[in-house]
């Protein structure tokens, strides 16, 4: 989504955001100002998904798992969920094949996965997000996406939502690097 003020107007915005103390009232807010918060806090969380991606690049830290199998919930409705989910584990170095429940080889570690969006003003967002890891029915590893306490991040992209819950699902369990 290109945007029209520059990007250090926009870094000026975020930081005086940043500073204000007490609490805010978004709600009360005439329509505008209360867009101009929205912005400046998911592009926030836009640009620090895409530090993350900058360091996970230098980085190229390998997840335990080479291989996972995704069980397919045909009841998630958020249009890129499958295919962020795909990229992110690509990146970490992840080899991923898509089952139809039920269909899943034997002894493979399951990426399992829901997620609901809402909708504002004729808009959709991802606002929660459960992802897991199972091998022979045994949990490995659980995260959950739920919007920060004020929501500002709702409006964020879905891989800006899931790119940190990725790696909190993969490196928090620890698992072997040669576990198939």
């Amino acid at each position: 989504m290109p945007h029209s003020c520059p990007p250090f107007v926009r870094l000026g915005l975020l930081l005086a955001c940043a500073s204000l103390g007490g609490c805010i009232t978004i709600q009360a807010l005439p329509n505008p100002v209360r867009e101009v918060f929205t912005f400046g806090f998911s592009t926030a969380t836009e640009m620090q998904a895409m530090a993350e991606k900058e360091r996970q690049a230098s980085e190229r830290r390998l997840a335990p798992y080479p291989q996972l199998c995704i069980e397919w919930n045909e009841r998630v409705t958020v249009p890129d969920f499958l295919r962020v989910v795909e990229d992110g584990l690509r990146r970490r170095g992840v080899a991923s094949q898509v089952y139809a429940p039920g269909t899943l080889p034997a002894g493979c570690v399951v990426l399992s996965y829901a997620a609901s969006r809402a909708w504002e003003q004729d808009f959709a967002y991802m606002s929660h997000a459960t992802l897991a890891l199972r091998k022979d029915g045994n949990v490995l590893a659980k995260v959950e996406y739920e919007p920060r306490r004020l929501g500002f991040d709702k409006w964020a992209s879905t891989e800006a939502k899931l790119i940190f819950l990725l790696d909190q699902l993969l490196f928090s369990g620890g698992g072997p690097r040669d576990a198939r």
